[in-house]
């Protein structure tokens, strides 16, 4: 698999748990959501990937390191996204304020691909390539089981993991919200 697109998927899905580290904590029994995963990961990914306890403490640390700036990012991301939706809502909204919200949307998505490729290859010079393809794996089950825990489906309570593009606003990194129909008249033809 070519390193770039490593990066790019491994990145979507580390997008996606730190969609999930940027909710609000839910008491599931001694801690917190975080504390949850952060458990589940400790124990489950030295067998997952076939590494040492060792490896799995320097991968950790190494997520631990990127945290708060994906925390961070994302955040900004979603303020982004309600001005835009905000200055959307007004009668005649101001085209400048709208390049302005889309400039900052597009920086902040770009500064979430550099965290995430700087991280991406900081765990990749400690894994084997059969280790990084079952971390990608190991990180995609532990997308969906975060979901079913949490019950989102990537609605507003949910963590929908971003989707590429600037199609939408899971598109920006912010969650993904439900989609509304536009309608589109077209001429008859």
């Amino acid at each position: 698999m070519p390193r770039k697109v490593f990066l790019v998927l491994l990145g979507l899905m580390l997008a996606g748990v730190s969609w999930a580290w940027a909710q609000p904590n839910h008491d599931f029994g001694r801690g917190g959501f975080q504390d949850r995963l952060l458990e589940v990961k400790r124990t489950q990914l030295g067998p997952a990937l076939g590494v040492d306890q060792q490896t799995v403490n320097k991968l950790l640390a190494i997520d631990e390191r990127y945290k708060p700036l994906r925390h961070q990012v994302i955040t900004g991301m979603i303020g982004d996204w309600r001005r835009l939706q905000q200055t959307m809502s007004q009668t005649s909204p101001s085209e400048q304020e709208i390049k302005a919200i889309l400039s900052d949307m597009k920086r902040r998505k770009q500064e979430m691909q550099n965290l995430q490729e700087r991280q991406g290859d900081e765990e990749m010079a400690i894994l084997t390539p059969i280790q990084q393809a079952r971390y990608l794996i190991y990180l995609r089950g532990l997308i969906k089981e975060a979901r079913s825990i949490k019950g989102g489906t990537g609605g507003p309570g949910g963590m929908g993991a971003p989707s590429g593009g600037m199609g939408g606003p899971g598109g920006m990194g912010a969650p993904a919200f439900r989609q509304r129909e536009i309608p589109v008249s077209r001429p008859p033809q």
